[in-house]
């Protein structure tokens, strides 16, 4: 029988299992879903692979500013995280912790292991632990002293006095600092996006140092110092200090205003030589000597793979010799002051380069820093 016109025969196609038909598609071709999956997969995958290559790091909120300025000016690729058990940066199995350590956690804490050793003790003005302990030794009666409480910043709880005073008094004056330090304190943190934190109890008292007033202004110096992050320890001091200058001379009529004796709100100048500082080229030296002692103390103490970023607080008596204030174990790094903003993201930077990045086995480009090895 002959082809029926406009009809042709189609060929006879193999059956198909019902098995491999699902909605009318073979499964042997991706469903919607299926290319979606796999495209998320894709995506982790890429996500997971670009994270690993990455620099993670973690640090202070009151020092967060600073730190993604110098990450930017790195040139590295890098992803902020925010776990409160760790600070420091991280590239894959590779970590740089940044230490906070119990022999700075607070004024106190840190006189109380200095005066173990006299090498370390004699570097801290004269100081007592307690009231108790400062009636008994019999020195109440002459000079200006510093009332501190211990766990405060920003000279929260700070209060100048002078002697005698009786027990009494110098109660009250602990109740009043530990009021306002307790106001002023919370205040802060929640300024800085800190959780609030109960007052310390304990306290120091020093003797105020006798120093060399710059135009009647009372002066002390800000100094940031590090260490390796693996043995043999060796430790850094950077060449650009922070010479702090207080709100108000030191006159008469200011009395014992804080805003005289405490330079944590006065004004800032980084300095790195003696035509922006007359004493800088006599002080930088001995600040120097000084830091290396206290650190050699210290410094072992940490795990390998951990450092210390600190910063220091120095006041000079008359004969230009520095004294230990306190250690700041997460030094404040933002400021309002170009200027002293400037140095901050400097020393950070600084910082990176130095300790981080080789730690890291990150081949970064040549860097000079002011980083000094003490």
């Amino acid at each position: 029988m002959g082809k029926l016109p406009g009809f042709a025969l189609k060929k006879k196609q193999p059956a198909r299992n019902a098995s491999q038909v699902l909605l009318g598609r073979s499964i042997l071709e991706p469903t919607p879903l299926q290319t979606r999956a796999a495209s998320e997969v894709s995506l982790a995958q890429h996500t997971s692979q670009k994270r690993s290559a990455r620099i993670r790091w973690n640090m202070g909120p009151c020092q967060h500013r600073t730190w993604v300025s110098a990450l930017r000016k790195s040139g590295l690729d890098v992803d902020f995280c925010n776990l409160m058990q760790w600070r420091g940066f991280q590239f894959g199995s590779r970590r740089v912790a940044v230490k906070m350590k119990d022999f700075c956690h607070d004024k106190h804490e840190l006189a109380t292991e200095l005066m173990q050793y006299p090498a370390l003790s004699g570097h801290m003005p004269e100081t007592y632990l307690s009231l108790e302990e400062f009636l008994a030794s019999g020195r109440n009666s002459e000079g200006l002293w510093f009332l501190k409480l211990s766990d405060v910043d920003y000279g929260c709880g700070v209060r100048p006095f002078t002697g005698p005073k009786t027990a009494e008094e110098l109660n009250d004056l602990l109740e009043v600092a530990f009021v306002e330090a307790s106001q002023s304190v919370t205040a802060l943190r929640r300024a800085k996006g800190c959780k609030p934190r109960a007052v310390g109890q304990q306290i120091v008292i020093q003797r105020a140092v006798d120093s060399p007033l710059a135009d009647g202004y009372k002066e002390d110096l800000r100094v940031y110092v590090c260490c390796t992050a693996s043995s043999p320890r060796k430790t850094f001091v950077y060449q650009k200090i922070g010479v702090r200058k207080a709100p108000k001379p030191m006159d008469p009529a200011s009395g014992l205003s804080r805003a005289a004796h405490c330079t944590h709100y006065g004004r800032i100048t980084p300095t790195a030589s003696s035509a922006d500082y007359r004493h800088y080229d006599i002080i930088f030296p001995r600040l120097c000597r000084t830091i290396a002692e206290i650190m050699r103390h210290f410094s072992p103490t940490l795990e390998e793979g951990s450092t210390v970023l600190l910063g220091m607080d120095f006041i000079c008596d008359e004969n230009l010799q520095p004294w230990l204030l306190e250690i700041n174990q997460v030094p404040r790094l933002c400021y309002e002051a170009p200027q002293v903003q400037s140095w901050t993201e400097g020393m950070a930077l600084d910082f990176l380069y130095l300790i981080v990045f080789p730690e890291l086995g990150q081949k970064a480009a040549a860097h000079q820093t002011l980083w000094l090895e003490v």
